[in-house]
């Protein structure tokens, strides 16, 4: 099943990933990079997705343009970020830290903040502080979100309270809101006057985006304004769909890739003396009997058992009898997975030591031979299988005690 992999918005869109160095280096859409984790989080096998996942708004992980800047400024960064309750970034042996850029669908960026490891006078094993090194998305690696904060061009009177309706108490806040929202700011002075200030932030797409979502087999679809019906989701696979929005003069393209998870079927044949126990549930007769069960994607699936039940139990105590029991009919002309061969049930097996089996036309003509215990004829005969016909079979078998038996019957396709 083909997989997209997450768009990477800080990259040429004509290319399909940071395949060089220098092209991943251009990269320092972190934010949107981020988003991409967060919005396809179920095939993201990237290491760092489950923290990603729980990050605050307006904290990301960086791309690795970002990152490598970080690396550069680390001696001017280092202690800053300690006075402000931080902790200092990871430098011992082999420690690298995970950016957002993808390489390929399998491999992301990390960059290497290990110092060199001596191995002897001016010898070093590792010596590539800095590097950039593709690795597979399920490798441990750090990480180390980051968030943008402007430098205030603006300075406040000291002696003013704020409270804005987000519940911050700061001079000024920083946010990025994914919809639209209202902001206000109450301030109020030494004497207790206030006034309040308010705007609205509206978000508007003005490009592209790429929006992920998964549906069970057969099902019916309806969101973010896309709508597929039950024929259109009946094959299970990844359907991709986009759809053109213009808002207040912006237009932006929504491609949607939509997961169909498979309901499963499964089919299975048991042969059982007086009584079978299939998930707490005994059966005592013979029969085909349905149960149901939710797949690994959380959709509605079947077992579909095919149970034989017997009264005789095959003999090797040192008796000479061994009553064998087949059917007189199958029907692989239905083509549902059921009753489709003629064959010995394996519950016979361990009672026999020799075997062979052939199968006559009408006419006496030898159409089928073996001597393999295991053997499954479908009514083919020169490639071909021909219906509504009755054939002849017979068995030779040398039981448990050397007993030699033939049985006769008669077996009919359908």
């Amino acid at each position: 099943m083909d997989i997209p992999t997450i768009p990477n918005l800080g990259s040429d869109p004509s290319s399909p990933g940071l395949y060089s160095p220098l092209l991943a280096m251009a990269d320092t859409a972190g934010y949107n990079n981020t988003m991409g984790i967060v919005n396809y989080s179920q095939y993201t096998i990237t290491a760092a997705h489950g923290i990603v996942n729980n990050l605050p708004p307006g904290w990301y992980l960086p791309a690795v343009g970002q990152l490598c800047l970080l690396f550069a400024q680390l001696p001017l960064i280092e202690t800053p970020l300690i006075d402000a309750g931080g902790s200092p970034m990871k430098s011992g042996t082999w420690d690298t830290y995970w950016s957002s850029s993808e390489m390929d669908i399998n491999n992301a960026w990390t960059v290497n903040f290990s110092l060199p490891i001596p191995q002897g006078e001016n010898n070093y094993i590792y010596s590539h502080s800095g590097e950039l090194v593709p690795e597979l998305k399920s490798t441990i690696r750090n990480v180390r979100a980051m968030r943008s904060i402007p430098p205030p061009n603006s300075y406040y009177d000291t002696t003013l309270t704020y409270l804005w309706n987000t519940g911050s108490t700061e001079t000024h806040i920083q946010d990025v809101p994914l919809q639209n929202t209202a902001y206000s700011v109450t301030v109020t002075n030494s004497y207790g006057c206030t006034n309040t200030a308010a705007t609205s932030v509206v978000v508007l797409d003005n490009g592209t985006q790429t929006l992920y979502d998964t549906i069970c087999q057969g099902a019916t679809y309806d969101n973010y304004g896309f709508t597929l019906s039950a024929e259109e989701t009946d094959q299970a696979g990844v359907i991709v769909r986009t759809r053109t929005v213009t808002t207040a003069d912006c237009e932006s393209e929504i491609t949607l890739f939509l997961l169909v998870a498979p309901s499963d079927t499964v089919y299975v044949e048991k042969f059982a003396y007086l009584s079978y126990v299939w998930n707490d549930i005994t059966y005592n007769e013979s029969g085909i009997y349905t149960q149901y069960f939710n797949s690994y994607a959380g959709c509605d699936s079947v077992v579909i058992l095919q149970l034989t039940i017997t009264d005789v139990l095959p003999s090797g105590d040192g008796t000479d009898s061994l009553a064998i029991y087949l059917p007189n009919t199958i029907t692989p002309s239905r083509n549902d997975g059921l009753n489709d061969y003629f064959y010995l049930p394996e519950y016979y097996h361990p009672f026999i030591r020799e075997f062979e089996i052939s199968v006559f036309n009408r006419w006496g003509n030898l159409v089928f031979y073996s001597t393999d215990k295991n053997f499954k004829w479908q009514g083919e005969f020169e490639d071909k299988t021909f219906y509504d016909i009755v054939y002849n079979y017979l068995i030779r078998y040398r039981n448990s005690i050397g007993k030699t038996h033939v049985l006769k019957g008669t077996i009919t396709v359908l």
